[in-house]
């Protein structure tokens, strides 16, 4: 046997012990549960979108629903559920009285 096809074999057999020893290591470790957030992320960005839709309709609720494309009732939902304070909030009949003043 030529010495290039034992060095060879001899890095083959290196390369297999060392795989043995990094499975061996892996299957030791126990998995480390993956957290990312998604669910809080989408929270903060719908929050966020919110809160914009209602600075560009001065608090108008049914303007600020109409152009984030949804129900004036599930905004009200949305708003209540991520805690959007009041200072945000108006109604049309707000805006109404306002105008008429």
């Amino acid at each position: 046997m030529s010495s290039s096809i034992h060095n060879l074999e001899t890095l083959r057999e290196a390369a297999i012990t060392l795989l043995r020893e990094v499975e061996s290591l892996a299957s030791q470790q126990e998995p480390q549960p993956v957290r990312l957030g998604l669910q809080e992320e989408v929270q903060r960005y719908e929050s966020e979108l919110i809160r914009e839709a209602l600075q560009r309709t001065r608090g108008n609720q049914r303007r600020a629903a109409k152009l984030l494309g949804v129900k004036v009732t599930t905004l009200n939902c949305k708003i209540k559920r991520l805690g959007i304070q009041a200072g945000f909030l108006s109604t049309d009949f707000t805006d109404a009285i306002n105008k008429s003043a």
